[in-house]
């Protein structure tokens, strides 16, 4: 079993249909799923499936269709979970998050014609997990992986409220927290203040993906206000307990106060952010000045399928900000701050700060 990532071992904000741990099954899940492979299997795979997702912001559901036209039966979504978990154990990973809107899962395929209910994903993809972690156990690991249930935020508010009651319904100690992804610029986070509501009743904790674009192209300088108006949006109308990128962040000095008062975490994804130019650089960020100031700032890697793994994504930041070891203490104990599930310890190191 690998050392952790760079000394880090949490993830907060990792998509399922764009983890990296997929790649080593990739050939399988197309074959599972009676779908043409179509890439060089002599080749690497990462570079070549690169470049499919290009310009992932532009018809974003339609590119993820790479992933999720593989994911469409019990047999594939069961085996991509599994493989996630053992992946990401063997990498030294202890606590993952695993993101994914199973809206996008219940198309069916070539073998499940019908297609999955979003419950049987659901189901389907926590036995994955269980599996993962009890094959993992016997190579020493104890990680903990748990489902973030999301919705794609281009459907109706009243479609995304009956989502959230289906994911209310499924096993709480392996669901863990509600999240808002996808098109954030055609469909702003007020639209969905009552699935918040609801995930809130259900005793949900909640995240929502704000502040990542709201144009296409982005210009970040000029976007800057809007991307804070949908920051406060997620944090006053959605009342979360963590927001997935939040970029201009840094430059309203009261929003800042208003998350450390509440203590939201942010799921930073900075390399994501910068390959996807929704930011001019690294530096645009001002991590340092976030950690700082107290923000729970965590390093994600977001979608390593096709972008730099969270090993990669801290060595690309250290090299900007040259991280101290109480900076690169702080982003690892942030992560396990602001986590959504509680199933197994924290490592012995971390606990006493908690």
């Amino acid at each position: 079993m690998s050392a952790p990532y760079c000394g880090l071992d949490n993830i907060n904000h990792l998509h399922l249909d764009g983890s990296e741990g997929l790649i080593p099954i990739f050939y399988d899940l197309h074959r599972l799923s009676r779908k043409p492979f179509g890439l060089d299997p002599r080749k690497d795979l990462k570079t070549q499936i690169t470049k499919l997702f290009n310009d992932p912001h532009r018809g974003i559901v339609e590119v993820f269709k790479t992933t999720t036209d593989i994911l469409q039966n019990p047999v594939t979504l069961f085996l991509a979970t599994e493989q996630c978990v053992i992946y990401y154990a063997l990498k030294g990973l202890k606590y993952i998050e695993l993101t994914i809107a199973p809206q996008y899962l219940t198309r069916g395929d070539g073998i499940w014609r019908k297609g999955l209910s979003i419950k049987e994903a659901i189901e389907t993809m926590i036995e994955g997990i269980k599996s993962g972690e009890d094959k993992t156990r016997l190579e020493g690991s104890n990680i903990e992986a748990n489902l973030l249930i999301s919705v794609g935020r281009e459907i109706s508010s009243e479609e995304a409220v009956r989502l959230v009651n289906i994911a209310g319904t499924c096993d709480p100690n392996y669901v863990v927290g509600i999240g808002l992804v996808c098109d954030e610029a055609g469909h702003p986070p007020e639209k969905h203040i009552p699935m918040f509501k609801r995930a809130k009743e259900w005793g949900f904790k909640t995240t929502c993906h704000a502040g990542e674009w709201i144009n296409i192209p982005p210009n970040f300088q000029k976007d800057i206000p809007s991307l804070l108006k949908n920051i406060k949006t997620a944090v006053i109308d959605l009342g979360v307990d963590r927001i997935g990128h939040a970029t201009a962040l840094a430059y309203d000095q009261e929003l800042v106060k208003m998350i450390i008062d509440k203590n939201i975490g942010i799921e930073g994804c900075p390399v994501s952010n910068l390959e996807c130019k929704v930011i001019p650089d690294l530096k645009s960020l001002k991590i340092r000045e976030l950690l700082e100031t107290g923000v729970l700032y965590s390093l994600n890697p977001d979608d390593d399928i096709f972008m730099p793994n969270l090993d990669e994504v801290f060595q690309l930041c250290n090299d900007i900000y040259q991280f101290t070891l109480e900076e690169k203490q702080r982003i690892r104990l942030n992560a396990w701050k602001i986590r959504f599930g509680n199933r197994k310890p924290v490592p012995a190191d971390i606990a006493p700060l908690l």
